[in-house]
């Protein structure tokens, strides 16, 4: 590589992360100027409604339900949207904030998912750890689809909406949240964020596909949660491939 791209490539990679940190503190500057007097009534207490489990990719941002989130969604996050791995995180806002709603947000294209299928023991082992949750979901979904009949981008999305319906299962196998949930005190809901245009015709919608438990579209209909969905979003948005 000649001397001078070398160098060009260095200063690039050099004010790099200089120049995000400084969007970053000019972005904070104007969200402080913007929104200091809302903070005001939070000095004291959150009171989330909606506990919600979503993958750490960043292009799942908590904003897409059409609220900032300030207040009123408690966020727990990592990779593949696992119960397991951050189980006192998640049940921390259903005990002690009392949130009637949890959220188990997969979404189409999860890096997380590809990565389970791959030979991941190169990885560091924390990542390995994590990764390794992911495949009795992936082997689950094996045994009732044939995947070798099925596109590769349509696969990644099936993976990743039967692991939502196993993280729900883990959900509704603790005592304290199964309970919860009997009581109607609690209602979990598996949703997927659509990036690829898989589930509709139009990117970043959200289609709910397990409500406690229940994946069959026809009976997740009968849930009293929903019913005010109305017919038409129900038809759009209650889907599974």
């Amino acid at each position: 590589m000649p001397k001078e791209v070398d160098q060009k490539q260095t200063e690039k990679l050099t004010s790099y992360p200089q120049q995000t940190l400084k969007q970053l503190i000019e972005g904070n500057t104007k969200y402080a100027e913007k929104c200091c007097c809302k903070f005001e009534k939070l000095k004291t207490k959150q009171t989330p409604h909606v506990t919600l489990l979503s993958c750490c990719d960043s292009r799942v941002p908590q904003t897409l339900f059409g609220m900032d989130g300030l207040n009123e969604i408690f966020v727990v996050k990592n990779i593949g949207n696992q119960f397991s791995n951050s189980e006192g995180s998640i049940k921390y806002p259903i005990i002690h904030l009392k949130t009637p709603l949890l959220i188990v947000l997969g979404h189409t294209g999860c890096g997380a998912i590809k990565a389970s299928l791959s030979d991941y023991h190169w990885e560091d082992e924390a990542i390995q750890r994590e990764i390794i949750g992911l495949v009795n979901p992936i082997k689950i979904a094996d045994r009732e689809i044939d995947m070798s009949q099925v596109a590769e981008d349509i696969k990644f999305a099936l993976y990743a909406q039967a692991n939502v319906d196993y993280q729900i299962q883990r959900i509704l196998c603790d005592p304290t949240l199964k309970t919860k949930v009997q009581k109607q005190e609690l209602y979990v809901v598996g949703m997927m964020f659509d990036i690829h245009c898989l589930y509709g015709k139009e990117a970043a919608h959200t289609y709910i596909t397990n409500v406690n438990g229940v994946t069959d579209v026809s009976e997740i209909k009968k849930v009293d949660l929903v019913k005010n969905l109305g017919k038409n979003t129900f038809d759009a948005l209650v889907k599974r491939l």
